[in-house]
């Protein structure tokens, strides 16, 4: 399969090609002075950069954007039905299915999870990992990250990246960030359980020992600021780890002091436990969301298998789920054709037969871990590997092309070399839905690896900045 090429959006309100006639004028010695500029301003941030090349911001056409972001909702809203189709009634049959692809901890964490209202079920932050499609004019979704999605201070970190490069430019770019949208939820959170207050103190906690997710302090301190902006100086956000909660007089507390709310990042605690450090008030916390406000609970994990892609694949299941019309036709252009070989053994010639087609996942990884493109493998090595994924724990998922398009790189001479990148959309949804903020991972072109490498930065990907569009410039049909 081929790759999908995008042509970047030109626009009098926007920079467009200006850019590079404006780069092209000044020398390369300016060129190498901007650059660095918006180098320390990651490196304040604590941005990694390794490998990273300095590529102009990513400008697309806001019509299919917009569109995106529609489908991106309209994929959430389908899994806020499922799960509660699967915790409903006549959903046990879901249910099992969807608990037998996941692994025992994260089983175990759904089972943790007593309560969660419906309010807090839509509004959970997730992130929409998708390719825009040239031909659909809108974009094919891959995953929904919902358990800890990532990127968040990386994100705002590039948009404040785009916006001193194009402004030492002459351009005017205000930043689209992620975190008045975020901290917007947090409080709306806490006013739909306690109406009327504000929350004091909010306590994210996440695990030791994820690099992914070194990020959270500073997001900690970043929200905060942005909590103090827009509802006062009283507010504290305060990163911390599971074995810092603890319950006094049966309420949250890190340090002594109590929280009103925790914001869950964390996964698992078994490396807690074999160490033998106390995490049992943080999960006796967990445990009684009923009690104590959790937003991003752990019930986030029922949904967050990608076993959920081959359910949505199968038209008599959505059909049982009851997702209206209108979004049957839209999940239909928005989802890879999925399949779970434990679940529909009709399947497995097709798959075996069309290898360069297909591409396998476990259903409860991240990181790109266990993904395999049958066009990377020969025709024996598929044929083995799909006998050993016709068990539960795995999906067949149709491979997706990913889109390309040409960018300047900013050499560290301040020469301009033109490179073909392709590259992901992941758009954020938090507060029930898409605001804009969008992740963008890259590859430069590598005509032996063409669309056949996990769109990830632990498998060597990249990020970019994206001129996201305004959210006022989103037209009436895609507008919730």
């Amino acid at each position: 399969m081929g790759l999908a090429r995008l042509d970047l959006k030109e626009s009098r309100e926007t920079p467009g090609r200006d850019v590079r006639a404006l780069l092209e004028r000044l020398s390369p010695a300016r060129r190498v002075r901007i650059v660095q500029d918006c180098l320390r301003l990651a490196r304040a941030a604590e941005y990694p950069l390794n490998g990273r090349p300095f590529l102009v911001p990513l400008e697309l056409d806001a019509v299919q954007v917009g569109r995106a972001f529609r489908q991106g909702e309209c994929l959430v809203r389908a899994l806020v039905r499922l799960e509660a189709y699967a915790l409903g009634p006549v959903g046990e049959p879901v249910l099992q299915r969807l608990l037998g692809s996941l692994e025992a901890g994260s089983e175990r964490l759904v089972r943790q999870c007593t309560f969660e209202s419906t309010y807090s079920s839509e509004r959970r932050l997730r992130r929409v990992d998708a390719f825009l499609d040239s031909a659909g004019g809108g974009c094919v979704a891959v995953e929904v990250n919902q358990a800890a999605p990532l990127g968040l201070h990386y994100h705002d970190v590039d948009q404040r990246i785009a916006a001193r490069f194009l402004g030492a430019l002459g351009f005017s770019y205000e930043p689209r960030l992620l975190a008045p949208h975020v901290v917007d939820w947090l409080f709306g959170e806490y006013h739909s359980r306690h109406p009327g207050r504000a929350p004091r103190r909010i306590a994210l906690v996440s695990e030791h020992g994820y690099s992914g997710k070194r990020e959270l302090p500073h997001v900690a301190t970043e929200y905060q600021r942005v909590a103090h902006e827009r509802y006062g100086e009283h507010v504290s956000i305060v990163h911390c780890f599971p074995p810092e909660v603890r319950l006094i007089r049966g309420r949250p507390a890190v340090g002594g002091v109590e929280v009103d709310m925790i914001w869950r990042y964390s996964v698992y605690l078994d490396a807690y436990r074999e160490r033998g450090e106390d995490v049992a008030d943080y999960e006796a916390v967990c445990s009684h969301p009923e009690e104590h406000l959790i937003v991003n609970s752990t019930g986030a994990f029922l949904t967050a298998t990608k076993e959920t892609f081959a359910i949505m694949s199968d038209a008599a299941l959505v059909a049982a789920i009851g997702i209206s019309p209108e979004d049957v036709e839209l999940l239909r252009q928005t989802l890879p054709d999925s399949v779970s070989l434990a679940h529909d053994r009709g399947r497995r010639r097709e798959v075996l037969e069309e290898r360069d087609g297909w591409i396998s996942k476990p259903t409860d990884s991240s990181f790109g871990e266990g993904v395999v493109f049958g066009a990377r493998l020969t025709r024996g090595e598929w044929e083995r590997l799909v006998d050993g994924r016709s068990r539960e724990g795995f999906i067949f998922q149709r491979r997706v092309r990913y889109p390309t398009v040409p960018l300047l790189e900013v050499a560290a001479d301040g020469a301009l070399v033109e490179r073909e990148i392709e590259f992901d959309f992941c758009p954020f949804h938090v507060d029930g839905w898409v605001p804009g903020p969008t992740i963008v991972r890259a590859f430069a072109v590598d005509t032996g690896q063409l669309g056949t490498r996990p769109m990830n930065v632990h498998t060597g990907a990249f990020m970019l900045p994206f001129l996201a569009p305004p959210s006022n410039c989103r037209s009436a049909g895609d507008s919730q």
